[in-house]
Formats: C-alpha cells, sequence, structure tokens
C-alpha cells in the first residue's frame, strides 16, 4: 500500500496546485552511516533539484526527521551554503514535529534548470509513535529502518503535512551506500550494485530500478533466499525461516496468477520482499515492499503477500482521488481475493470477501460518516482505509455483473491507458461501460457516486441478489 504518513487526518489536499509551487528533487545520491551501538546515523545527501515550478527559486525548503541535525550545505563546488534549521509543528498536524530546514542558494534557480546541493546531516531516529503508531522507525542493533514516512531522507516541501505529500507526486531515482557493521545486512527495493567489507564494516550500494516515490532501508542479520526461476528475493529475519519459504512460495504464487490475468508489467524486473517486525506498517513500492513478520510466522496470513504484490498491477491516481484510496487499496484486496480463489479456492474466496463486508458493517454501524460517504467522497473525508473492504466489495459485484473475462479484459485496458496517467471514476465509469458494452450508470451511481451500496451491505444480501440489480 501505499502509505502517505498519515491514515485518518482530516485533510482536504490541493496537491497538484502544492507541488507547482515549489523545485523538486529528482535524483538521490546518498551516503549513509549506521554507528547501531550509539543508535545513530551519518548522512551526506547529494541532490538534484529541478525547478519545475513557474518562477525563480532563491531559497529551498527541506523536511527532515525531528532528531536529525544538518551540518553542512554546500553546493556543486564544494561551496558552503547558508541555511536555517528548527524544529516546527507541521502547519496542518501540529502533533508532528519535524525539522524545518531552509537553504539560501548563492542564485536563483530558473524554471527548468537545475542544480545540486549536499545536506551533510546526522542523528537519531525513534519514530513518530505518539503520532503515527506504525512509524516505529529506529536505529538499533536489533532492528534498523529508514523510510520517506518518518522523513528519514530531506523532502523538498514547506512546513505542513500537505507539501510532504505534494512532494510525493513527482519520482525521482536514487543510489544509495550504506555502511553497517560487519555481520549485518542491508536491504533495500533497489538493485545491489556492489557489496563489499571493509575492515569491521561491510558497505551494500543500491540504485533505483525505475523512478520512484521512495526510498526504504532496513539493516537487521537477514538471512535471504532467492528464486532464480521469477527473480524474486526475500530478505527475513532467522527466526522466521519456515516462514520465509511460505513468503517466497506466495510470492511466485501471486506473481504467477496476475502475470497470467492481467499481463507482465513492461517494466518488470523482479520482486524484492523485506521483512519488519509487527505493528510497523506493511508498505508496497515498485516491485518491492515491506511485509510485516505476521505473513513469516502465520500461514493465514500469507495472504498479505498478495495483495502487496498486486499493488503492481495498480493504474494511477493523484490527488484527493488517490486520497480515496480506491486505484490502489480497493484493486490489491480485491486482486488479493482472487489470487485467494485460483490457489485456495471458491470458498476460501467467499470467506475473504465476507470479512470484509463484515469489517466494513462494523465501521458503518459504529460510525456513521461512513455509512453516508460514498467511495468517490472517501478523499475528501480521509476514509480511504473502506476501499479495502466496501471497495474491494465494489469490484466483486462489477465483476459478477460483467463476467469473468470482461473483467480481465477492464483490468487489462485499465492498466494499457491508464498506468502512467492519472484517472478519475469517470473516466473509470466510461472505460468499464466500452470494454463490457454494458450500461452500468446505477451500479456506478450506487457503488462510486451513491451510497444505497451501504444499506446492501448493512443488509447482508448475497452476492447473487446484489447483482440482480444490475441486470
Amino acid at each position: 500500500m501505499k502509505v502517505l504518513l498519515i491514515a485518518g487526518m482530516s485533510l482536504i489536499l490541493l496537491l497538484p496546485a502544492l507541488s507547482a509551487e515549489l523545485p523538486a528533487i529528482v535524483h538521490y545520491d546518498l551516503q549513509v552511516r549506521f554507528d547501531l551501538k550509539e543508535r545513530r546515523m551519518t548522512v551526506s545527501a547529494s541532490l538534484t533539484i529541478k525547478n519545475i515550478s513557474a518562477k525563480p527559486q532563491s531559497e529551498i525548503p527541506f523536511i527532515l526527521y525531528r532528531l536529525l541535525t544538518v551540518d553542512q550545505v554546500t553546493d556543486t563546488g564544494g561551496h558552503a551554503l547558508s541555511f536555517s534549521q528548527k524544529v516546527v509543528q507541521l502547519q496542518d498536524e501540529p502533533s508532528l514535529q519535524a525539522n524545518q530546514i531552509s537553504v539560501r542558494l548563492s542564485s536563483s534557480l530558473l524554471p527548468n534548470d537545475s542544480l545540486k546541493v549536499t545536506l551533510r546531516y546526522s542523528g537519531f531516529m525513534f519514530g513518530y509513535p505518539e503520532v503515527m503508531a506504525y512509524v516505529r522507525d529506529r536505529i538499533d542493533e536489533e532492528y534498523s529502518l529508514l523510510r520517506p514516512d518518518a522523513f528519514a531522507f530531506p523532502v523538498l516541501a514547506g512546513s505542513s503535512f500537505a507539501s510532504t505529500l505534494a512532494a510525493n507526486d513527482t519520482k525521482f531515482t536514487y543510489q544509495v551506500s550504506t555502511t553497517v557493521s560487519r555481520g549485518y545486512l542491508v536491504a533495500c527495493g533497489g538493485e545491489l550494485l556492489d557489496s563489499a567489507s571493509r575492515g569491521d564494516s561491510s558497505i551494500f550500494t543500491y540504485r533505483s530500478k525505475l523512478p520512484t516515490w521512495r526510498i526504504d532501508l532496513a539493516v537487521a542479520q537477514f538471512n535471504v533466499l532467492r528464486s532464480a526461476a521469477d527473480n524474486i528475493t526475500v530478505f527475513y529475519l532467522p527466526a522466521d525461516s519456515a516462514g520465509a519459504s511460505n513468503v517466497l512460495n506466495a510470492s511466485h504464487d501471486a506473481v504467477t496468477f496476475y502475470t497470467g490475468a492481467f499481463g507482465t508489467p513492461p517494466t518488470y524486473n523482479g520482486y524484492t520482499v523485506i521483512e519488519i517486525p509487527d505493528g510497523w506498517g506493511s508498505q508496497a513500492s515498485d516491485y518491492y515492499f515491506l511485509q510485516t513478520a505476521a505473513a513469516f510466522k502465520d500461514t493465514s496470513k500469507v495472504s498479505e503477500v498478495y495483495h502487496e504484490i498486486g499493488h503492481t498491477w495498480n493504474s494511477t491516481a493523484s490527488g484527493e482521488i488517490q486520497r480515496c484510496r480506491y486505484f490502489d487499496e480497493a484493486f490489491a484486496s480485491y486482486f488479493e481475493a482472487l489470487t485467494i480463489r485460483a490457489i485456495r479456492g471458491d470458498s476460501a474466496f467467499y470467506e475473504d470477501m465476507e470479512k470484509g463486508r463484515n469489517s466494513f458493517v462494523r465501521w458503518a454501524q459504529y460510525d456513521r460518516h461512513v455509512f453516508d460517504t460514498p467511495i468517490a467522497g472517501y478523499g475528501a473525508k480521509e476514509l480511504g482505509r473502506h476501499s479495502y473492504t466496501k471497495g474491494a466489495w465494489s469490484l466483486y459485484v462489477l465483476n459478477r455483473i460483467v463476467g469473468d473475462s470482461a473483467f480481465v479484459r477492464i483490468i487489462r485496458t485499465l492498466l494499457a491507458e491508464f498506468r502512467k496517467t492519472p484517472i478519475d471514476f469517470a473516466a473509470f465509469e466510461a472505460l468499464c461501460e466500452r470494454v463490457s458494452n454494458r450500461d452500468l450508470r446505477k451500479f456506478f451511481q450506487e457503488w462510486i457516486y451513491g451510497t444505497q451500496s451501504s444499506q446492501v451491505l448493512v443488509d447482508n444480501l448475497p452476492i447473487g441478489e446484489i447483482v440482480k440489480r444490475y441486470r
């Protein structure tokens, strides 16, 4: 899942407008050194910045984790640049503190021009558990994790949460060289370029497989499993060796099912799975994902792997549409259920879908806003979590209305036309009608734009009875 830092906050975000006001980082070159015993890191971050705004920029703002302190900023020639820094409360979420850095350039950066600056910083990482329960990122000898969710690397953004989200709309490339104590491995979603040992240290160098929106680094005494046949790599903790084999097999099953049903993505370059501790929040990005230990320890939860890999077959949405979480989480959740059906049969599929229905019904009975808000309105009210359940059910109903063959054609067409181009609900409706050759207005009115579907789920109508409404 593409977690954008804080789930459940009441923010109405105008992301395209915000992102156009600032330059963007288009490449990170990071030198990261971990001192695990001291629970400290030192970073040299060379950033290639492009001015994508329409006006010259003389001062560049950055956000870092609250306990990371910038020691020096230099330009391409190594000349020092003046800067200021202070720990602030983000304007639209005062419970979230971060280090706000402002770098003054020696000359203005004109529109469409680029430059490089290097920030050298160091400090500690203890996550944001008091604000975001899953962001437990830290540095220590047992397990270390650095993610953008904790602002471990410089984010070119103003002092607002909305501005940090806007920065995610611009993708970048990266190269990361990470130094750790010998005996530890560094796991990353990128391509491993080199690993070497020097004295008591090991150095791992990764680069991005393709332009992306995030960098994740995990450090532990990992073991590694690999499947050469489909280029899948699993980094796992030694205590979970049996579960790692299950995760590798589940990853293979998911990739096989999705490529058979929806086609091979044009940029496919293998898959990496990185185990993280329970409660730290599974997340997916480009051909890799962070998977909590639950799926390694409990075979009943291995379907989480199907979900995370399913994100590879997501289309693109942005702004408030993205915040509905429909075009990522609803699809990944339903794809997970389809994989369960392909591997474990119809009864397991129905059981999974009923769990989703029951979860939505409990929320709808607890919070009237959940019942009364249509899926298309989830973004404005930050109710995107319900795309995992009601959103997946909407796709289940659509699948049953149009049939399996037409539904697969819809997904393939969706990916062909909207893998990179942002989609909205109107475009999705038009695509579904065009591919299936059906009038789907009533379905979209009740499941996407309206809330009659909430009552349908609460009334526990069988899927056959639901589908009859639209035929």
